[in-house]
């Protein structure tokens, strides 16, 4: 044997033998014939020990091979579960590879391990994180729906109160209206009770003067004109009653149903100021309409009610102090398929810093003076939501304040005479 080849053997039996894996060689019957100083040293046999025993039992794996198909020449590669001398076991990632002489005859099987013990602990680690994280994100899910769903409870709950009081604060206005025009309409029928009373006792006295035969001449004169007088009283007054009767009761139906017909804007628009008679004459403020009179409307006009009426009550409470003169102006006009309606005061004005929350619902600068905070939000959502239409709001301190509504003469689903 030349030096060559023993150098190279050598050099060989070095690095089998300080391998950093594991080397066993066996027969091809599977009998362990050598293992490198790794193994000793990973399992604590000594290589006398193992020397001559079948490689199988150094291992606590099924295995997933056959030993004939190693013999026959086939390269495995898997993981088996190792057992060291005290018994402990240890996982390994192995390979089993034939050695076979020039004839391709297996002479020898090489198994080549390697210890995966750390890369086990970390991949179950990994796994128990993964775990952890995925029953983190479960948790924090789960917690995340329930907080959504009471959120959404609340809402819900704040809208429906928001909702109702919406509705009170509707239905209180229109108690007040009712109270109003009641007070009002107090006034003419007691002008034509007395009238109607002074009228029967006159009656009476002249009758009973003729059927006794003393009526005089100046008597039937008296009584005629006594007649004359008692029902002109009687007429205007009940004419003015059924007025105010007729008025109400179109502007209470109106606000309290939400039902479409046809009505002339202006014509309307008086019939609101007229049920709001009781609320104004009390004040010292002049309200003037401006608009074409032949204006027909087929919307709701409930709508346009309460929109008038909240814009006038928020004036009386905000814009004036009591006592105070002051004018009221309201307009409208119709362009290009748009109804334009303006509201205008001549009052104190609004501070530039509450312009953006007056819509807000509950927003009131003067809640010692009967403001709920929520005749405007009213009017917005009528507007925008009802009406399909806008809203704005200018004003300067000292002032004034102007509310500027946009409407679209054709209601969603219906159609608008504009003759």
């Amino acid at each position: 044997m030349g030096d060559w080849l023993k150098q190279d053997i050598r050099r060989l039996t070095y690095l089998i033998q300080y391998n950093p894996n594991t080397i066993i060689l066996t027969d091809p019957a599977g009998a362990i014939e050598y293992v490198n100083a790794v193994f000793t040293s990973h399992t604590g046999y000594r290589s006398e020990e193992v020397i001559g025993r079948p490689v199988e039992a150094l291992s606590a794996s099924t295995h997933a091979y056959t030993w004939q198909d190693i013999v026959n020449g086939y390269v495995w590669e898997g993981e088996l579960v190792s057992i060291k001398k005290d018994g402990s076991q240890f996982p390994e990632q192995v390979f089993v590879l034939p050695i076979t002489d020039a004839k391709d005859v297996v002479t020898s099987v090489a198994f080549i391990k390697r210890d995966i013990s750390e890369r086990k602990l970390a991949e179950h680690g990994l796994l128990e994180l993964t775990d952890t994280l995925e029953l983190r994100v479960a948790e924090r899910t789960s917690a995340l729906d329930a907080s959504n769903r009471e959120l959404k409870d609340t809402l819900e709950r704040l809208q429906r109160m928001q909702d109702h009081l919406v509705q009170t604060e509707k239905m209180a206005s229109l108690g007040g209206l009712i109270a109003g025009v009641a007070h009002e309409i107090n006034t003419p029928v007691g002008i034509a009770y007395t009238a109607s009373t002074h009228f029967r006792k006159n009656a009476r006295d002249i009758a009973e003067r003729f059927a006794s035969g003393t009526m005089t001449r100046s008597d039937l004169e008296e009584f005629l004109d006594v007649c004359m007088e008692s029902s002109q009283l009687l007429i205007s007054n009940l004419d003015r009653a059924s007025e105010l009767i007729r008025s109400f009761k179109q502007v209470a139906i109106d606000q309290s149903g939400e039902g479409m017909r046809r009505f002339y804007l202006r014509e309307y628009i008086a019939e609101i100021l007229l049920s709001l008679r009781p609320v104004l004459k009390k004040t010292s403020l002049e309200v003037a309409v401006a608009g074409d009179k032949d204006l027909v409307l087929h919307s709701f006009p409930g709508a346009f009610s309460q929109i008038i009426t909240n814009l006038i009550t928020n004036a009386l409470i905000h814009a004036y102090d009591e006592g105070k003169e002051g004018r009221l102006e309201i307009s409208f006009r119709k362009d290009y398929g748009t109804l334009f309606l303006i509201f205008r005061d001549d009052g104190k004005g609004i501070a530039q810093e509450n312009i953006d929350h007056i819509f807000s619902p509950f927003f009131t600068t003067n809640r010692e003076k009967g403001g709920s905070g929520l005749g405007l939000h009213i009017v917005y959502n009528i507007v925008s939501q009802r009406l399909h239409g806008t809203i704005s709001c200018e004003s300067k301190l000292g002032q004034g304040t102007t509310f500027s509504v946009t409407l679209p003469l054709t209601p969603e689903g219906e159609n608008i005479d504009e003759s």
